[in-house]
């Protein structure tokens, strides 16, 4: 149950981030307040808010839960979902760099879990 709680958080953070990249992309967001706060109060950075706030809520929930030296680093496991949902979702490049950075955080998170 508390892996499920896990990947519920993560997904939300996962899910939040990409409704931020959708909404920035379809706004005029521009340094001064009127743009900031249209920019905010937009339906998908406002649906963007909302998500991410539900997955920090949730997030306390994992901290309950889980050792932090094991939440967090696993926590880094939506950097590699996010890098490959911006590649399928946003046309994103996906070089042979990134996928060895993101081979990294992968062997990093195994040997954590594993060390548990």
């Amino acid at each position: 149950m508390k892996f499920i709680l896990l990947l519920f958080s993560m997904t939300l953070a996962i899910a939040g981030q990409m409704l931020f990249k959708k909404g920035i992309e379809a706004s005029t967001l521009a340094p001064n307040i009127g743009s900031i706060i249209k920019t905010i109060f937009s339906p998908m950075v406002f649906i963007a808010f909302f998500v991410y706030g539900v997955s920090a809520i949730s997030w306390l929930f994992v901290l309950q839960k889980f050792p932090l030296s094991i939440a967090y680093p696993a926590l880094s496991l939506t950097y590699v979902f996010v890098v490959i949902l911006s590649f399928f979702l946003l046309k994103e490049p996906l070089t042979s760099f990134k996928v060895i950075g993101l081979t990294c955080i992968l062997i990093g998170v195994y040997f954590l879990f594993k060390s548990s």
